[in-house]
């Protein structure tokens, strides 16, 4: 991992990390390391009850190279516990986690028997930022009935997510890619825009 020297007024070192799970073994992580213009150190955690799961810690120290106790997934809580002793609701849904609409379509989705409590299918998109990088995510996972969304917030990150429930079994299918739809042009205008495209390629 490189190192960086820290600016004028930059006086700890900081890193940040924040994850969302589909609470179903899925899950999708961002790590940010670097100089801070903080003034304390120590730890501060934001994480809840929400659904989706979400996971964010931030963490600033004043010594030399010291943001680095996150290393790896290990240094993740795990989001996804089942309960115990086991208890479904009979109801299935898709699940997935991707940074892309296309990385959580139904073909790299998988079917999941929810939790018990959970009794609705959700399906949504959204983003993971650290300072100014963010990413889109989408998901595709079990709900509760109230369908209530809620995100880890700190003054470094932001978790983010609107979607919709669904009731019945693997309800959560509708594709999130947008459908292009093509109209059928007028056969006296096909030449002049066949005519076109070399003149845009070659550009």
């Amino acid at each position: 991992m490189p190192t960086v020297i820290c600016g004028p007024g930059q006086d700890a070192c900081l890193e940040v990390v924040t994850s969302l799970s589909t609470g179903y073994r899925n899950s999708l992580t961002m790590v940010k390391k670097g100089c801070s213009y903080g003034t304390g150190s120590g730890e501060m955690i934001s994480e809840g009850n929400s659904l989706p799961p979400d996971y964010t810690m931030v963490r600033q120290c004043q010594e030399n190279l010291c943001n680095r106790q996150i290393e790896n997934h290990d240094s993740v809580p795990n989001l996804s516990p089942a309960p115990d002793p086991p208890e479904l609701s009979g109801i299935e849904c898709w699940a997935c986690v991707s940074t892309t609409a296309e990385g959580c379509e139904l073909h790299k989705a998988h079917k999941i028997k929810c939790h018990v409590g959970q009794s609705v299918c959700y399906q949504g998109q959204g983003f993971l930022a650290i300072d100014n990088f963010n990413n889109s995510v989408y998901v595709r996972t079990c709900h509760e009935p109230t369908c209530t969304f809620t995100g880890a917030a700190t003054h470094w990150s932001d978790n983010y997510l609107k979607g919709t429930c669904c009731k019945g079994n693997l309800c959560n299918s509708i594709s999130n890619v947008p459908q292009i739809v093509y109209s059928h042009a007028p056969a006296l205008l096909a030449l002049p825009l066949l005519l076109t495209i070399p003149l845009l390629l070659g550009v």
